[in-house]
């Protein structure tokens, strides 16, 4: 590991594969306050090599269009890779078998057997994997943790029995999302990764999907489920890509209250105990987050450290066999059970 510090805190110098698009994140949030240094970079766009290495000040030496070379050659503590979904499980495969400690761009992968071969791979070697599900890391998702979990918290809505989860994106151009269930591998993870952050692991599902018929997508890229957690909270689903306006909607109703996101803000208000009573609804400020930032420092305690962070690999198997539950309930027309796993997290 390499010997420079800041601080107490050791400088890792950090491999990117994949440099665009969501490459970008780590390029712009890698420095001394998290503990990295970009010191490398793999990509097939040799203009975008160019371009990036001198916008990070890196040499011609330090940029690799070949992902063997750069982990034979390039001098580095960890690698993070922010590829198209489809590459994460052979390129982490390359990283454990290096000895190099990585951090995965989600979703951790395209399928269930591919989650699970990394996960088994990664635990045979011990290996620090990692996969970067940043949206617990951001404030509103750390502010319904607060709501769930804190009774201290003034918006907590005590024991939470029924959720409403939407989300409806404008996105139509398939890109790489032409592959079956794309949208559940690559999107509803981030959202199941919420849900399972915030009540722990799910139950059941009853999963349907369709397309709008004029529809870019080859498969169907709209879902929703009914699915059933552990402690009994029940949640209702929806994520579509056809949508023609961006929305994102949560309700959480619980013992004490009710939380509800609504065009960016939270809303809180009390329980009415009458027949269609109602109580003021109290504006939730949200809890100080930094987002990637945050996520690096907890893959920084993991490599460091040894300390597990909710984002390891072996944790994320718990979203991936949600993802998988959704797509064997869409594919069979029927409620899956996590009974029906034999692989556990």
């Amino acid at each position: 590991m390499n010997s420079a510090t800041t601080g107490k805190k050791p400088l890792l110098r950090v491999l990117h594969i994949g440099i665009t698009g969501r490459g970008r994140w780590p390029l712009q949030h890698c420095n001394e306050s998290t503990g990295f240094a970009s010191t490398a970079l793999c990509d097939l766009n040799a203009e975008a090599l160019e371009k990036t290495r001198l916008e990070f000040g890196l040499d011609a030496a330090s940029c690799f269009t070949d992902v063997d070379k750069a982990i034979f050659d390039a001098k580095i503590d960890c690698a993070i890779v922010c590829t198209p979904t489809i590459f994460h499980v052979p390129i982490g495969l390359k990283m454990i078998d290096a000895g190099i400690p990585v951090l995965i761009e989600k979703g951790m992968a395209p399928d269930w057997d591919s989650a699970t071969r990394l996960v088994n791979a990664a635990t045979g070697k011990k290996a620090v994997v990692a996969i970067a599900q940043n949206y617990r890391y951001a404030a509103m998702e750390r502010t319904l943790w607060r709501a769930i979990h804190d009774a201290d918290f003034p918006a907590y809505v005590g024991e939470v029995h029924q959720i409403t989860y939407s989300e409806q994106r404008v996105r139509p151009v398939p890109n790489t999302l032409n592959y079956p269930f794309a949208s559940v591998w690559d999107m509803s993870c981030h959202h199941f990764d919420n849900l399972q952050y915030w009540l722990g692991p799910v139950e059941e599902m009853t999963a349907f999907s369709w397309s709008a018929k004029w529809s870019a997508y080859k498969y169907d890229n709209n879902t929703s489920a009914h699915i059933v957690f552990g402690n009994g909270a029940r949640v209702h689903y929806i994520h579509t890509h056809d949508a023609a306006r961006i929305l994102r909607e949560i309700e959480l109703h619980g013992e004490r209250g009710a939380l509800c996101l609504r065009d960016g803000k939270l809303w809180f208000n009390e329980r009415p105990t009458e027949n269609f009573g109602k109580r003021p609804l109290v504006e939730v400020p949200f809890v100080e987050a930094h987002n990637e930032s945050d996520m690096l420092l907890d893959f920084h305690a993991y490599v460091t450290e040894g300390i597990e962070p909710g984002i390891s690999a072996q944790n994320n198997l718990q979203t991936m066999m949600a993802c998988e539950m959704m797509v064997r309930s869409l594919s069979q027309k029927r409620t899956l059970h996590r009974s029906e796993f034999t692989t556990h997290p």
